[in-house]
């Protein structure tokens, strides 16, 4: 059987490619693709820590049997185009922006509902940098494994809605270049009670940063690139919650 490999953000450095196609036994598992990796590209550290595999768009543990045809992407440490209409007719709205956030709108999308008494907002916004050997930072690039990304902000959306009774939730993530004083993430939510919609608000980035298949890169004057690690979550991020199939939706 043969399933095609993603490289995504550093990954595809260390390897040199974006993806390649891999023949494997019927029925092998994905540790059995990570070694045929690791014997085929012995220079890159492909188990590195914090690098992590999903399989046709979700997280698989090494023990999952791969079937042919399937997609595996390599998602090394994260950090932190529209989905279709519908999510604006409904509680989640998650998009990855190719142009400038409307952060005015994605903040009167969660208002106007008279059930819901706190609306917090986070923008993220491009700070000005310098490096002693590079100079000032340009500007910000981010890339993602969209399809991925586009899954993974609704499962978060999802759990705030069941954690902190968030009634509205709307993520919105940029991609692309991000000069500096831009807003690279906007994430809004509206709960009955106040200290329900801060705490949403503040998980949410945390988890955003965490687990969504993000990656960004500083640009610096003198043409220096690299990708940025990510900062530590808390260890709450990654806790279980039940995602339901549908939620409250008006």
């Amino acid at each position: 059987m043969t399933v095609t490999v993603l490289y995504f953000g550093p990954s595809a450095g260390w390897i040199g490619a974006e993806s390649e196609s891999i023949d494997l036994p019927a029925g092998a598992t994905l540790a059995a693709l990570i070694d045929a990796l690791r014997r085929r590209h012995s220079a890159a550290d492909l188990v590195r820590a914090g690098v992590r595999f999903a399989v046709n768009e979700r997280f698989a543990p090494p023990d999952a049997v791969l079937n042919d045809g399937d997609e595996v992407a390599v998602i090394p440490p994260v950090s932190g185009g529209q989905d279709d209409p519908a999510p604006r007719r409904e509680p989640i709205w998650v998009e990855l922006a190719h142009s400038a956030i409307p952060v005015h709108e994605v903040r009167a999308w969660v208002g106007g509902d008279a059930r819901f008494g706190g609306i917090v907002t986070f923008d993220g916004v491009t700070r000005a940098e310098s490096d002693a050997e590079h100079g000032r930072l340009l500007h910000l690039e981010y890339s993602a494994y969209e399809g991925m990304a586009l899954r993974q902000m609704r499962e978060l959306a999802r759990r705030a809605a069941v954690d902190f009774q968030a009634g509205r939730v709307a993520i919105v993530h940029r991609l692309g270049e991000v000069v500096l004083a831009d807003v690279s993430v906007s994430i809004a939510v509206a709960a009955a009670h106040r200290a329900d919609a801060f705490e949403a608000c503040r998980w949410l980035i945390d988890a955003l940063k965490s687990d969504v298949p993000i990656w960004k890169r500083d640009v610096f004057e003198d043409g220096f690139q690299r990708w940025v690690e990510p900062a530590a979550v808390p260890d709450d991020v990654n806790q279980p919650a039940a995602v339901p199939n549908d939620v409250n939706r008006t």
